[in-house]
């Protein structure tokens, strides 16, 4: 169980739910909320390719011990897969490995494909990939043009919707795409390569928006929303970077975790502006984790269950516990084992609670602990 440590009266905590634009890293993401929040303690819940766009969900402050919950969900994007060309990543960033014309037979038969392209495959993931081999990312030895072959592994793709096909009957590289919930682990290039070979044409990921992660949605509207990725001026040597904007929040000041021009009052004026628009943006812990939540008052006879909790032991379920406790489902986080869990919540913070059979019955057990967030905690 990891214990809690309170933060500061002003310590800006909970989750926000960001539009990532095409272009910046997930990292880069991550940075830019540090740089404007001031806070070290920032973690993303999945990682998006800087080649896609969509919801990057992101932990602050003490809330980042909830990246395992948070990360171990099933995702939904809006896939675009281009057919007639295969490349080296497996996406439009690489280079092209193979060519081939796409009948009108073939683009039919993709689309029936796609439809079909459901429930658990065993397939390898690109090479171009974080996946470790002998300790190295995969894609650091793959840029270094050492062969990387990676073993398949499950990916379960759990629905194909809203099908839509290249109208241009005279398209090059016909696309079709799809909105496609997928477990963790399951990647969007390798089921566009796998759509191609099913259906006998190189084929590439050409485009990928993440619209949903487990219960959040990039509709929500608390999203950050219209972030700019503007190039940086080159460096002789040095890899190319972006600056992150916000011009809703920041006019036209300016600004960057990398050093901006301009004023030095004007960039502070434009950080505060931001800092503000992002805390505003923070969603309650137990709002973003979609956990059965049970809100306790100062009164309430079950704090003394909850003390007992957030001391970190476990508490047996007896007739009395029985009565108030709601149904949870089962969640599988990141290195937590499936079990049905829940959030107990007052006034000094909340805890996420394992319910746990053993062979004297169920108990209740802490996993985490966190103090107050200083968002509005919803009413019991």
């Amino acid at each position: 169980m990891n214990e809690a440590t309170a933060p500061s009266a002003s310590a800006p905590w909970g989750v926000l739910l960001v539009d990532k634009p095409e272009g910046p890293t997930s990292h880069d993401v991550v940075g830019w909320v540090r740089w404007a929040l001031g806070e070290s303690q920032v973690g993303h819940c999945g990682t998006l390719d800087p080649a896609a766009s969509g919801l990057l969900v992101l932990c602050v402050g003490p809330a980042t011990r909830l990246v395992p919950y948070l990360t171990g969900v099933d995702k939904s994007y809006r896939a675009r897969i281009a057919l007639g060309r295969s490349t080296t990543t497996e996406d439009r960033e690489g280079s092209t490995v193979a060519y081939a014309e796409v009948s009108p037979r073939k683009r039919a038969a993709a689309r029936t494909a796609l439809a079909e392209l459901h429930g658990l495959l065993m397939l390898s993931p690109p090479a171009f990939s974080a996946v470790k081999v002998a300790g190295q990312r995969a894609h650091r030895l793959a840029r270094r043009g050492q062969t990387v072959e990676l073993p398949p592994r499950p990916m379960t793709v759990l629905s194909v919707h809203d099908l839509l096909a290249d109208p241009d009957p005279a398209a090059l590289e016909p696309w079709i795409e799809a909105t496609m919930t997928v477990s963790k682990g399951t990647y969007l290039r390798t089921l566009a390569v796998e759509l191609g070979r099913r259906v006998g044409v190189p084929a590439h990921l050409g485009a990928l928006r993440r619209v949903a992660s487990g219960p959040l949605d990039l509709a929500d509207p608390r999203t950050v929303t219209g972030l700019l990725a503007e190039p940086l001026p080159a460096r002789p040597g040095l890899p190319p970077k972006l600056r992150l904007r916000w011009p809703a929040i920041e006019g036209t000041t300016v600004v960057g975790a990398s050093g901006a021009s301009g004023a030095s009052e004007g960039r502070g004026d434009a950080r505060q502006a931001i800092s503000a628009a992002l805390q505003a943006a923070l969603i309650d812990p137990c709002d973003a984790l979609g956990l059965p939540l049970v809100v306790i008052g100062p009164d309430d006879p079950r704090v003394a269950t909850l003390t007992r909790l957030r001391q970190g032991q476990a508490v047996t379920v007896d007739a009395g516990h029985a009565a108030w406790l709601p149904s949870a489902p089962i969640l599988s986080g990141e290195g937590l084992p499936p079990a049905p869990r829940l959030v107990l919540r007052d006034a000094d913070g909340i805890v996420v609670v394992r319910r746990e059979a053993t062979a004297d019955g169920e108990v209740l057990r802490p996993e985490r602990v966190l103090g107050p967030s200083r968002v509005p905690a919803p009413t019991a």
